[in-house]
């Protein structure tokens, strides 16, 4: 392998987890990272360089051209284009938060209106995540049996980390679902570990789930380019938190031990 192959490859390496963790499929990174080494290329160039069926490939620009990563040429056979990532790159990640702002207001609406109409269910809006963090503590402290987690992964702070290992004292079981899993949290998940965490990483990005207990939760939105900018809705209601117990159980069985 040349040295000028192996700074690429290195390069790919390190982009391919940025480029999940910007919400693309890992094949999606990898076609995408492709066309920007290599220039236009057919299917078969493709699917001869990342080691997946033409048919795939197609499928999957289709995918990337929707996102205005890419571009495919009517040409014959079809040739793919990777369009500038200094302007493909912010716009996807502007309409990715756009999208998530959107869903945040849905989903705000609905629990609201339709899922939280009984008087034994209640739903409060946290803004900020100094304020989250000071709301987990308190539903923390009062919990005996399960905390399960979603998050990127990031550092949280000592008072957090406090109550948790109080509540590890206490026999509760402490599950956690990161998705960012790399160089730059590495330490910090190692330190989770060290406090009795059990954790898995499963890419994904733009939201945080915390359920207290199967009886309390708070799921948890941010925006992709500034991940402290987030809202969270904690709440209150028995049926729903054990069904977004069950969703996390079944993403907990398709992520990866760390």
């Amino acid at each position: 392998m040349t040295k000028k192959t192996k700074n690429e490859a290195k390069k790919n390496a390190y982009l391919l987890p940025k480029l999940v963790n910007l919400g693309l499929s890992k094949q999606e990174a990898q076609i995408y990272l492709v066309l920007l080494e290599e220039g236009p290329q057919t299917a078969k160039n493709i699917s001869k360089s990342i080691n997946i069926y033409s048919p795939t490939v197609y499928r999957t620009a289709r995918k990337l051209e929707k996102r205005n990563l890419i571009a495919i040429l009517k040409t014959s056979p079809r040739t793919f284009q990777a369009l500038s990532p200094q302007l493909s790159i912010p716009s996807y990640v502007k309409e990715k938060s756009i999208s998530l702002e959107k869903n945040a207001d849905e989903i705000t609406k609905i629990m609201s209106q339709k899922i939280f109409a009984s008087s034994s269910t209640n739903v409060n809006l946290i803004f900020g995540i100094n304020e989250l963090f000071t709301e987990s503590i308190k539903l923390i402290n009062e919990i005996k049996k399960e905390l399960l987690i979603i998050s990127i992964g990031e550092l949280i702070t000592e008072e957090l980390l406090l109550s948790i290992n109080q509540a590890r004292q206490r026999g509760v079981k402490i599950l956690m679902i990161v998705h960012k899993n790399d160089k730059e949290n590495k330490q910090i998940l190692e330190n989770f570990k060290k406090n009795g965490f059990e954790i898995r990483h499963y890419p994904d990005w733009g939201f945080h789930l915390n359920i207290y207990d199967s009886k309390k939760s708070i799921i948890t939105v941010n925006n992709p380019q500034n991940t402290k900018e987030r809202v969270s809705m904690e709440i209150f209601s028995l049926g729903l938190s054990k069904a977004l117990r069950d969703y996390f159980y079944s993403v907990w069985e398709k992520a990866t031990p760390v």
